[in-house]
């Protein structure tokens, strides 16, 4: 029924771009002139099954954990081949999973003239340098790769620029650059409203209603996060003035990919039993939850900073080094590198959770973060080739 519809296979690693890819499939599939295919990692495929039952998509999983090298290139070779077999018009990837990168070298073997497919790599994250790998690979792959698709519009500018270290910039000479400005802000517009009707449900839940400040960790899943940003939030914590803290639970949240391993759960869990005195526990929750239970967020990095802002939470960036993200850059949260900073932290958090005005601040996070209202446009423009 479909067969004679233009292809678009999207492959996905991690998560955060494979929640992007969930919102571009399902409105590239409303407008009835595409068929989608997924092929999702086993990190990123639970982003997908609500889009099961629409016609026109077909959602394939693999399995990178555990796999060697020449596996996984084995693996790939199978991917784009699948693509070019159902006869894909675009394939977009994520673009900072090791994966990727041989992806794109089995893509760059086809043989061009015989298959005609647009390969994009995409940039899903708003900023220009991301600590922790993400930047490291991305560079790697554009080295690779010929189609740069942005998510944040700002980056297209002719001043602009995306670095692999903070010193080391990425070549983007020679490079097809396209951007759409996507953000998935109708996430944040759907938790804010959540917040509203399910907040004391969930603090019920969980037993929590006595507590009159919940204030979640948001962890990594990077080295600098396990080797310097997690620790250096346990020291900040174990400085605290017990007074301040007597009315706050913390809610360590951990990175769904930092489970398995459970580094920083592992380095909690003996961090507590020399400080018993403190409120705080390891969350059981959705990542959905802890933002409608929160009354702040406190945090190192994560591609969801902005999302936090657009709820609507107070938010402070913790560790023994800022890193200038966007909500750094424009004055929308706390920072804290010693314990003084920490406590006098917490203390805003507190007076804001009961003073923020969203309003004020929601189109300079729009145009922080490069986002557009016709990002649908933009991403059609890019699939069907229109200059």
């Amino acid at each position: 029924m479909y067969d004679h519809l233009p292809l678009v296979c999207f492959i996905v690693c991690d998560s955060g771009p494979a929640t992007h890819f969930a919102e571009f499939a399902k409105n590239l599939l409303a407008i009835g002139n595409l068929r989608i295919d997924i092929y999702a990692s086993e990190l990123a495929l639970g982003k997908f099954q609500h889009l099961l039952l629409l016609d026109g998509m077909r959602l394939i999983s693999f399995m990178l954990d555990g796999l060697k090298s020449e596996e996984k290139q084995t693996l790939a070779v199978d991917l784009i081949n699948n693509c070019v077999t159902q006869g894909a018009q675009t394939i977009i990837v994520d673009i900072a999973n090791k994966f990727n990168m041989k992806l794109q070298t089995a893509f760059n073997k086809l043989e061009i003239s015989s298959c005609n497919i647009r390969f994009w790599c995409y940039y899903d994250n708003s900023e220009e340098y991301v600590p922790g790998g993400y930047s490291i690979r991305s560079g790697e792959m554009i080295k690779l790769s010929q189609n740069i698709l942005f998510a944040n519009m700002n980056l297209l500018k002719s001043d602009s620029k995306i670095f692999s270290l903070p010193d080391v910039q990425i070549n983007l000479n020679n490079k097809n650059l396209q951007g759409i400005g996507y953000y998935p802000i109708e996430i944040a517009e759907k938790l804010y409203q959540q917040r509203e009707l399910e907040q004391n449900k969930l603090r019920e839940k969980y037993g929590w209603n006595n507590i009159k400040y919940l204030f979640v960790y948001f962890g990594g899943h990077n080295q600098v996060y396990y080797e310097q940003a997690f620790p250096t939030f346990l020291t900040f914590l174990s400085c605290m003035d017990k007074k301040l803290c007597k009315d706050i639970l913390f809610i360590i949240h951990q990175h769904p990919a930092a489970k398995t391993e459970n580094q920083d759960g592992l380095l909690f869990l003996k961090w507590l039993l020399t400080n018993r005195s403190i409120q705080i526990v390891l969350s059981s929750m959705t990542s959905d939850e802890a933002q409608i239970i929160a009354d702040g967020i406190l945090y190192y990095q994560t591609s969801m900073a902005p999302q936090f802002a657009l709820i609507g939470l107070p938010i402070m960036q913790i560790s023994n080094k800022i890193y200038e993200d966007i909500l750094v850059k424009y004055n929308l949260c706390e920072t804290a590198t010693n314990s003084i900073e920490f406590m006098n932290g917490l203390k805003v958090l507190k007076e804001k959770t009961q003073s923020l005005n969203l309003i004020e601040q929601k189109q300079l996070i729009y145009n922080a973060i490069g986002y557009r209202f016709d990002w649908f446009q933009n991403l059609q423009n890019v699939i069907l080739n229109v200059e």
